[in-house]
């Protein structure tokens, strides 16, 4: 590296796209915390040691690791708020439910596709048509 590179103010795109890291703290406040926040980054995971394209393998990865958790979260945390309420409900109120409508409630929480050889999705239907009769 010349003295000139070195000598370079650099900028915030430089520090959040550039494949090399640079070796000294911008001037403005933002692009230095971010600068300490990529130096933190490349030398706790050793990304500073490795290839540029072994960076970008590694930072591809995990952003796809992050999309599928995120994805996940999204789909998965309703569902989950729905069960603690109904939880939250019944240890609230402290009434125990019949059997009916206990396989009801917990058939709710079954995955959607669940097919009718299921034998609690079987007993379930069982049920609820008898209620309707």
């Amino acid at each position: 590296m010349s003295y000139g590179e070195w000598k370079r103010e650099t900028s915030s795109w430089d520090i959040l796209f550039r494949l090399h890291l640079p070796y000294r703290a911008p001037r403005s406040k933002l692009a230095a915390f971010l600068w300490r926040r990529r130096v933190w980054l490349e030398t706790t995971f050793a990304l500073s040691m490795m290839q540029p394209w072994e960076k970008v393998v590694v930072v591809c990865v995990f952003w796809l690791f992050m999309v599928v958790f995120l994805i996940s979260g999204y789909l998965y945390f309703p569902h989950h708020v729905r069960y603690v309420f109904g939880r939250t409900r019944y240890y609230l109120s402290g009434r125990e439910l019949d059997v009916p409508a206990a396989l009801k409630w917990s058939a709710s929480y079954l995955n959607p596709w669940a097919n009718a050889s299921n034998p609690l999705a079987y007993a379930v239907r069982a049920v609820s048509i008898g209620e309707d009769l």
